[in-house]
């Protein structure tokens, strides 16, 4: 049993506060026997400070102990891309300050930048870190992460990031490795310059020693992208080679590296897959897809499935599907084998009288054939307040942070957010994404881990900055899905007013969220925790709540739930009859959205233009992928992994519907990349019918590259990377991984027996196109040290918002000794027991009374 006061003042045994009943009962008593007062009100009174001691009063004090810098220390960024920024700017630096203070220079150098782990290894308490640095790092921890550490660990961070004088340019091809033979394979070259000078440079791209595309480009800005397709029509190792050609005859004095000037990448194309149809629609607009892409067997009913790549059963009833062919299908598909089940009138709930539902072909689906009760279709960001006045008593015996992420663990567990995508980010002094993107709430692993990191939150940051957190969440929901309903639920004991006179955070807060709300459509919620400590931060001068003013200001006052400890949020996303009535509309048309677009299938799919009339009521199992869906959330695309191998719903037809299609646009133009990706995804792996499956990506120079192996062979396969033995583990059934390293530009090839490497940089003439070739190719380019040049944009934001500092060497000098030996606060909780004040003060009290009454006596 705890009392909580105010002003943080609590007992350790409180339950020893029940004494004072006893001492009252005492006291009545005396007075009715009319006991001397003065006697009585004395002993009362030391017994109730003895009560007092007993209970072992204390106060909860946050503190903020002093931690006085000893020194500097710079990260000297030596490494290649730093030869394009100002030199000698840590060494100055360093002798300059050097007199005032000591200073410790540590260098970063070679091909590799491992920043991230030399600012964890250098940083502490006692140390302010500078980083001399462009920013750039390929490798060991991310910078990110590395910045993140320091900052919850009250470890100073600052940079200088010296100014580029050299231009330099760098290219780089993004693409798949693999193609399929006479399909269009898609790629993207990305041209990067060091500077935003504006720069003329010809960029000319290659298949095979024949050119197929050159441009005059005339770039300003830090990155230009080419898009670009091309059609293979012979199997085996191909390439693909960007190269630039800088528009001057002094190359050195506009480009400064010219090794990182082209581009390799080794492509290997494979024959057509092929797949089974199973239709009694021979000619519609699914199967004619199909042909254009893969080697299409059509029948009517079930078949044999050797040397099937995938299976696609178009609009089958439950009825023609037979026990021996469910488990026939089981087999292939945990083996990996690809299954695709299309709906229509006849598959998942249709007909009434015999669907898929509790059937043993369901349990291979993603999906059970029965209505979604899906109340999402929302990104939600729940924004949770962890600043130091979370440390709070909340009056009930636990700390406001308790209530706040109890009322988290709540939100996460209520029907309303079931089906939505959560994001939950923390903010004090700045805005923390904690989850690493949007999680989606339907499958109950992801709810479970959720709470279990909401959990191991801790307060961090020295204020609430509100601001930062309204900017961080809405970056997340920037990046989603446009069509999606957004929501922010902030989850805060209302501390967000100005600090003092001249701060306008609580102002900047509102502007802030006036621009979510009206500029983007996005709702805003504040759950308030009302707390016994009141200060300038939660109430105005006036007595009104800041948290209250803020969404009143923001015309969301019926957002506004304040809470007393103990109680629980009960939010609502209300809609307005205008708004259930345009849902209506868009249900009844059925518009269509991308749900998950990290997918492979939805990756860079943002819209889907067209509608479709139709759709079969399913529900997706808790660890199903929901991909695409209607408006109101209805599944079109859901797909999961079963055993080795891969399972996609389409429940939508198949564009001719006997006569009254469904999604008769979906299979034509655009709208289409949606069903190949789907189909290719459930393909997954082309080179099926080969003893030996290889994944292999693009290679860099000094850098080791994951190879990724399959085979159908008992033992360890013995593969060798030029004329090299591969070091081969094992990681699954049939599963192996290789990590090879290459110190030498070209082309280098991997096979079962040895083959000498071929360094021309591109495939003979007579090589490119071989069928059914004893070997794979492997492009190794530049290390990824030449790619990325000039500043990184992102390191300057990620130290700002890591609360670090960035200098120039303007200012560095009259600043960073002021910054230097400033304290570093770090918010520690204390308690300061008073039990020997009261026993000293009861003491005192019966020592002068007993005096007195003695003293008394004596002269009477």
């Amino acid at each position: 049993m705890t009392f909580n006061l105010p002003f943080n003042f609590d007992f350790l045994h409180g339950s020893e506060l029940l004494l004072f009943v006893p001492l009252a009962v005492f006291v009545l008593l005396g007075l009715w026997k009319k006991v001397d007062k003065k006697h009585l009100f004395v002993h009362a009174l030391v017994v109730f400070l003895l009560i007092l001691a007993l209970a072992a009063p204390y106060s909860a004090e946050i503190g903020t102990p002093k931690t006085n810098q000893t020194g500097i220390t710079i990260i000297s960024d030596e490494t290649v891309s730093m030869d394009l920024l100002q030199k000698g700017v840590a060494g100055e630096i360093s002798e300059k300050l050097g007199t005032s203070v000591p200073v410790t220079v540590t260098t970063v150098s070679g091909i590799h930048t491992s920043l991230g782990d030399a600012i964890i290894q250098q940083a502490s308490p006692e140390t302010y870190v500078l980083a001399v640095s462009d920013g750039q790092s390929n490798s060991g921890t991310p910078v990110e992460e590395a910045l993140s550490y320091c900052y919850k660990n009250n470890f100073p961070v600052a940079a200088l990031i010296p100014k580029t004088e050299k231009e330099d340019l760098s290219v780089e091809i993004e693409g798949d490795n693999e193609a399929v033979i006479d399909n269009e394979a898609y790629y993207k070259v990305n041209v990067r310059k060091a500077t935003e000078e504006k720069m003329s440079y010809q960029v000319r791209i290659t298949v095979d020693h024949r050119k197929v595309l050159e441009r005059e480009i005339t770039q300003t800005g830090r990155i230009e992208s080419i898009e670009f397709n091309h059609t293979f029509e012979t199997l085996g190792p191909h390439t693909v080679k960007a190269t630039l050609h800088p528009a001057s005859i002094s190359v050195k004095n506009l480009d400064y590296f010219e090794n990182n000037n082209q581009y390799m990448k080794s492509i290997y194309v494979t024959p057509k897959p092929k797949i089974l149809l199973i239709s009694n629609e021979p000619d519609s607009p699914l199967a004619n897809t199909m042909k254009e892409i893969y080697d299409v067997r059509v029948t009517k009913s079930f078949g044999s499935l050797n040397g099937t790549d995938a299976v696609v059963m178009d609009n089958q009833a439950a009825s023609t599907i037979s026990e021996e062919e469910t488990r026939t299908l089981r087999n292939y598909v945990t083996n990996g084998g690809g299954l695709v089940v299309v709906g229509g009138d006849s598959s998942f709930d249709f007909p009434e009288e015999k669907t898929y539902q509790n059937t043993g072909f369901e349990e291979l689906l993603p999906v059970t054939s029965e209505p979604s009760n899906w109340r999402g279709g929302r990104n939600i960001v729940l924004m949770l307040d962890v600043s130091p006045s979370a440390m709070d008593a909340n009056g009930i015996g636990g700390r406001v942070l308790d209530d706040i992420l109890s009322n988290a663990i709540v939100l996460l567990e209520s029907d309303l957010l079931k089906d939505s995508r959560v994001d939950v980010i923390t903010f004090g002094s700045r805005g923390m994404d904690i989850t690493d993107g949007f999680v989606d709430m339907s499958k109950e692993s992801n709810r479970l881990w959720l709470e279990t990191k909401i959990r191991e939150i801790q307060p961090s940051g020295r204020s609430t900055s509100l601001e930062r957190g309204l900017l961080t969440a809405h970056n997340l929901l920037k990046a989603q899905n446009s069509s999606a309903e957004a929501e922010i639920i902030i989850v805060s004991d209302g501390g967000i007013g100005n600090a003092v006179e001249g701060d306008l955070r609580f102002e900047r807060a509102v502007q802030c969220a006036e621009n979510l709300h009206e500029g983007s459509g996005i709702d805003i919620h504040f759950v308030h925790i009302y707390t016994p400590k009141i200060d300038e931060l939660k109430v105005t001068s006036k007595g009104q709540y800041y948290a209250e003013l803020f969404m009143n200001k923001i015309g969301l006052s019926e957002n506004y739930e304040r809470l007393k400890p103990g109680e629980r949020v009960e939010v609502s996303f209300s809609e307005n009859p205008e708004e259930s009535e345009d849902r209506d509309d868009e249900y009844s048309s059925g518009s269509i959205v991308v749900y998950d677009p990290k997918h492979f299938i939805t990756q860079n799919i943002s819209d889907i233009n067209h509608d479709i009339l139709g759709y079969n009521e399913v529900t997706p199992k808790p660890e199903a992928n929901r991909l695409v869906i209607t408006r109101l959330g209805k599944p079109i695309i859901t797909t999961w992994r079963l055993g080795l191998g891969r399972v996609a719903a389409i429940t939508t037809d198949n564009g001719e519907g006997n006569g009254a299609p469904w999604a008769a646009f979906l299979y034509s133009g655009n709208d289409s990349l949606i069903i190949t990706r789907t189909l290719n995804w459930a393909v997954a792996d082309t080179e099926m019918s080969e003893e030996i499956q290889l994944k292999i990506p693009d290679l860099k120079m000094g850098q080791p590259g994951r190879i990724l192996i399959t085979t159908g062979k008992e033992g360890t396969p013995e593969l060798y990377f030029d004329k090299k033995p591969m070091e081969i583990t094992s990681i699954g059934n049939n599963m192996y991984e290789s990590y090879v390293t290459a110190d030498t530009f070209g082309l280098h090839k991997i096979s079962e027996t040895p083959v000498e490497a071929n360094l021309t940089e591109e495939l003979l003439p007579e090589a490119s196109g071989t069928e059914n070739a004893s070997w794979r190719p492997a492009a190794v380019n530049r290390p990824d040290e030449y790619t990325y040049i000039g500043e990184n944009t992102l390191f300057r934001t990620a130290i700002l918002e890591n609360g670090g500092k960035i200098y120039t060497k303007g200012d560095i000098y009259s600043k960073i000794l002021e910054d230097a030996s400033t304290s570093t606060e770090k918010k520690i909780l204390t308690k300061v027991f008073y039990t020997k004040y009261f026993l000293a003060l009861a003491f005192l009290i019966y020592l002068l009374y007993t005096l007195h009454h003695t003293y008394n006596t004596r002269m009477k």
